[in-house]
């Protein structure tokens, strides 16, 4: 890699175009001071992405546009075009030749600039210029540019501010850049760590608390079936036993009411006997029956009345419990309700995020599409211009077929007439050379000469008073010095003469406009231009031919994205669609459950105004037992008046009295039991209605649907009650249950396992960044510390030969931290002590930069080098050293010097001459030097006997480990010691200065 040319425009002092061709070896750039020769330098550091304004001499980065001159006015744009060849591919880029452009445009505010990159004509950012050449020695902070500034801040500067120069040569700049970017990622994958730790804590929150209420709520079903089984078992053991007790009633009463009979009729036989006896006894008789069964209608219409106010009190209780039931299911009727509005809203909530997702893919979709379409028409239109290329190239080489025929011809021509003019002019190259060589030794002789004599009249000037001995005498000097010159003048001439001779006079007329050499290197730019268009034609096909395939692959890209967002939007449409369905069932849950609470609001009423009803009729029946119990009492007292009067008679019929009293009492004793069980027929027959009623009003459910179970319960009702009152108090301990807890807690499941997934994935990709972090800490260590100990024998080596002896050391501050550690620099030069360079003199402290300089070149030399007047604090020994030595490392790198000095400008092989002819405006002359002066072959003298010598290792060094080595499980899985569970990162970063952060930052954005 080196540098071919340099085009400025607008740039500092460049008003007009210029361009700069750099050939191989040392190029030397002349000129007087302020002339503008390192605006050149300036030019290559701005356009490598240089943005600090003081770095390049300037106020601003406004400041570097061509501000304008009393003639000339100012330019809004500056553009600077660095050309490089990559043959060797040194850069990460397949092209051969590499264009490097930077371009920036003033704007309307103060101080501000429009910043545009490119590489091959491709815009880029600042930071891809700098990352394409990490690594190379060539860059902004790198040793491949070296200022007389740069010289004294590599010596003067913070032992840390050396490293620069340390890491390019080793080769981790970029390591550096990954380091530092994996801390970066780290940082961003520790906070989207944190922030999924936070959700994943929230949801695991919600987790917890809908896993305890789901376990709750399945408790409270369990508890409800279980209350719902033992209150079933109750009233079905109820029904059992009313329905048992019914069937023995019935038995008992058929008994009781044949023995009545009985009684009755031998009652009725004892009475006809005697009636025929006693008249008057069966009147009384028959009045004492009539009252008897007056008496017995009113105690049966009294039991009647009192068991049927007994029943509407127990319909009353039950109606009340009816009540509390309703109540309680409109409590829960309307619990349910408010359940199913929020689940309502929440479906809603969700629908209307899923409809604005779906309106973002199909805005994604539209644009993939015309994405796709545009990207198809660029390669229609990029194969049409391809196919335009294959015609013009073919045009072109039969264009250059006929220019390569006249080529061969006139090449002919020139072998045949240059024979002839040399053996006609009898030319002797040695001759030539030798009156060459005259010509210069008397040159140089005359300049030093006038120079001696100059400086002894210039300090002569300079004394404040002259005496007249003193101006006479040297007057008399200026005369002999006149007589001395024109006598060398003399001799100049008869030399020059003398080189005419000997130079063939035929070369004006092959080298004039009309020449044969001339017609040869117009055909040669033909040949050339047509190669050159050809080259530029086949690029132009090779980059559309690149695009077409980066096209091609963008729009595969793009279809596989297309696909997936449709998929995406179909599923989110099934979600859509699967969501409405879910808030339309809800919808008809809770419509059902609203007329399910009407229907029980209007029971609830029903039954109020049934309770009322009953109240009324209690009374009614209480205020007739009373009318009732009156009746009976006056009856009671009449049938005792007509017992009586009975007694009377039956005393005159003897023998009959105790037979018809002992009748009398077992017929009222089975009347009375009669009555009884005809009561109690009648208690049971409500009761077993009742049972089935409140059933049916709790459970809503008839009870002999359950007929069968109620012949298989073995536990007694105790046994029952006990257990629905300990499962009752179960319930109520319970509390508060949230319903639709089970299905919720499923739904937060998979939300929590889906965000634990994501955690683990993202600690994964943590504990990989570390390992990477530490595996490039390490290596970058490795190369940086094999680096440095060959600088710092091939430092101690090169001071030693500029020097011609004493001992150079270079030494790391903190030998435990190699990455970070400043790098002291101490030297000895022949005679002195080891000392640190700070103590050292002007010229020492540049030889010493030198020797650094040229150790590092020895190591991993920069392609081109820029030098900026480093030999300005050199006298001419030591600039003798420096030039041996740059001639030494020409034919490895490519040498621009900017000098003064003219023994470093002997060592160019080509010289650029910079001037200032019109003010302000700087202009630019190429001058080729002779054959002679080009260098590149140029070797220390090997009669020195020069040994290089070792250095002794620097000790402490401490190099970070490597990570340990992972093992796999035989899944394919990484093993996870106890000790890698929760990785600690070392940190390996740098501290080193990022210069112009913030304008780059702004540039990239720019």
């Amino acid at each position: 890699m080196f540098l071919k040319s340099l085009e400025i425009f607008g740039f500092k002092s460049f008003a007009d175009r210029t361009k700069i061709n750099f050939p191989d070896g040392i190029t030397a750039l002349l000129g007087p001071n302020g002339c503008g020769k390192s605006n050149v330098v300036d030019a290559i550091k701005w356009v490598l992405a240089e943005n600090k304004s003081k770095n390049l001499r300037a106020d601003s980065m406004n400041s570097v546009i061509f501000n304008g001159t009393e003639t000339r006015p100012a330019l809004n744009m500056a553009e600077v075009t660095l050309t490089i060849a990559n043959e060797n591919g040194l850069l990460p880029l397949a092209d051969e030749e590499i264009a490097i452009k930077r371009r920036i445009y003033r704007t309307k505010k103060d101080d501000s600039v429009e910043n545009h990159y490119f590489i091959n004509g491709n815009e880029v950012s600042a930071t891809a210029i700098r990352k394409l050449f990490l690594d190379t020695g060539v860059g902004k902070a790198a040793y491949s540019v070296m200022e007389q500034g740069k010289i004294d801040q590599i010596l003067s500067s913070k032992p840390e501010d050396r490293r620069y120069l340390f890491e390019e040569a080793a080769g981790i700049s970029r390591s550096k850049a990954q380091i530092q970017e994996a801390e970066r990622d780290l940082e961003k994958t520790r906070a989207n760590l944190a922030q999924i730790d936070h959700a994943l804590a929230e949801t695991k929150r919600s987790y917890e608390t809908l896993k305890v209420q789901s376990e709750k709520t399945s408790r409270y079903r369990k508890l409800q079936d279980e209350k719902f089984n033992y209150e079933l078992d109750i009233q079905l053991l109820k029904l059992k036993d009313f329905t048992v007790n019914k069937s023995r009633h019935e038995e008992e009463r058929k008994e009781a009411e044949k023995k009545r009979n009985e009684a009755a009729k031998e009652i009725e036989e004892i009475f006809r006997s005697i009636n025929e006896n006693n008249d008057k006894l069966e009147q009384l008789q028959d009045i004492q029956n009539k009252k008897q069964m007056e008496q017995i209608k009113i105690a049966r219409d009294q039991s009647g009345l009192n068991t049927l106010v007994s029943k509407y009190r127990n319909d009353e209780r039950d109606i009340g419990i009816t009540i509390s039931q309703i109540e309680s299911k409109i409590k829960n009727n309307q619990m349910r309700i408010d359940d199913f509005n929020d689940e309502i809203d929440y479906h809603n909530s969700d629908l209307h995020a899923k409809d604005k997702q779906l309106a973002d893919i199909s805005k994604n979709i539209d644009s993939f599409v015309s994405n796709i379409n545009l990207s198809s028409s660029q390669i229609d239109e990029n194969t049409k211009i391809i196919g335009t290329n294959s015609g013009k190239i073919h045009n072109l080489d039969n264009e250059r077929a006929l220019l390569q025929k006249d080529l061969e011809a006139i090449t002919e021509d020139i072998v045949t007439k240059l024979d002839a003019k040399l053996r006609d002019a009898g030319y002797s190259s040695a001759s030539n050379k030798k009156a060459k060589e005259e010509l210069t030794i008397l040159l140089e002789k005359i300049k030093i000469f006038a120079t001696g004599r100059s400086n002894i009249f210039n300090d002569f000037a300079s004394l404040p008073h002259h005496t007249e001995k003193d101006s006479l005498k040297i007057v008399t000097d200026a005369v002999a010095a006149f007589k001395d010159l024109l006598t060398m003048f003399d001799e100049l001439s008869a030399s020059i003469e003398n080189y005419t001779k000997t130079t063939p006079q035929f070369i004006d007329e092959f080298l004039s406009p009309e020449g044969i050499i001339t017609k040869k290197r117009s055909i040669d730019q033909l040949i050339q231009e047509n190669l050159a268009k050809i080259d530029s034609i086949k690029k132009e096909s090779e980059e559309l031919t690149k695009v077409n395939a980066e096209l091609n692959k963008k729009i595969s890209e793009y279809r596989e994205t297309l696909s997936d967002l449709r998929t995406n939007q179909a599923t989110i449409n099934q979600l859509v669609v699967s969501i409405k369905q879910q808030i339309s069932q809800t919808n008809r849950y809770l419509v059902q459950e609203k007329a399910t609470m009407q229907e029980n609001e209007t029971s609830l009423m029903h039954e109020q105004k049934k309770k009322e009803e009953l109240s009324e009729q209690i009374e009614d029946l209480e205020s007739q037992i009373a009318e009732l119990q009156y009746k009976g009492e006056q009856l009671t007292k009449e049938l005792s008046d007509l017992d009586k009067q009975i007694a009377e008679c039956n005393s005159k019929v003897n023998g009959k009295d105790d037979i018809i009293r002992k009748k009398q009492e077992e017929q009222k004793k089975y009347q009375a039991r009669l009555e009884e069980l005809t009561v109690r027929l009648a208690q049971s027959d409500t009761e077993i209605r009742n049972v089935k009623q409140n059933f049916q009003d709790v459970h809503s459910r008839n009870l002999m649907e359950f007929e069968e179970r109620m012949y298989t319960i073995t536990a007694s009702s105790v046994q029952l009650k006990e257990k629905l009152a300990q499962t009752k108090q179960k319930i109520q301990d319970l509390g508060q249950v949230n319903l639709m807890a089970v299905e919720q807690f499923a739904e937060e499941k998979e939300r929590y396992e889906r965000q634990q997934a994501n955690y683990d994935d993202t600690q994964k990709t943590l504990e990989d960044l570390i390992r990477v972090s530490e595996e490039i800490c390490t290596k970058s260590s490795e190369m940086f510390l094999d680096t440095y100990n060959k600088i710092r024998r091939n430092f101690h080596n090169m001071f030693r030969r500029l020097f011609n002896g004493g001992r150079a050391e270079l030494r790391l501050s903190d030998p435990t931290n190699v990455l970070t550690s400043g790098i002291d620099i101490y030297a000895q030069p022949p005679g002195k002590k080891l000392e640190n360079i700070s103590l050292l003199s002007g010229g020492e402290k540049t030889m010493t930069a030198v020797a650094l300089l040229f150790a590092t070149y020895q190591v991993r030399p920069s392609p081109f080098c820029l030098l900026d007047e480093i030999d300005a604090a050199l006298d001419d020994r030591n600039v003798s050293s420096f030039v041996n030595t740059l001639r030494t490392f020409a034919n490895v790198s490519q040498y621009i010097v900017i000098t003064h000095n003219r023994k470093t400008v002997v060592a160019a092989s080509s010289m650029i001459g910079v001037s200032m002819a019109e003010s302000g405006i700087t202009k630019v002359v190429q001058i080729p030097l002779d054959e002679d002066m080009i260098n590149g072959r140029a070797k220390f003298d090997e009669a020195d006997n020069f040994v290089e010598e070792d250095v002794e290792p620097e000790q402490g060094i401490v190099i970070p480990p490597r990570p340990p080595r992972r093992e796999h499980n035989p899944d394919g899985t990484l093993k996870i010691k106890k000790e890698e569970k929760e990785p600690e990162h070392s940190d390996c970063s740098t501290d080193t200065e990022e210069e112009g952060s913030v304008s780059e930052k702004e540039n990239d954005k720019s």
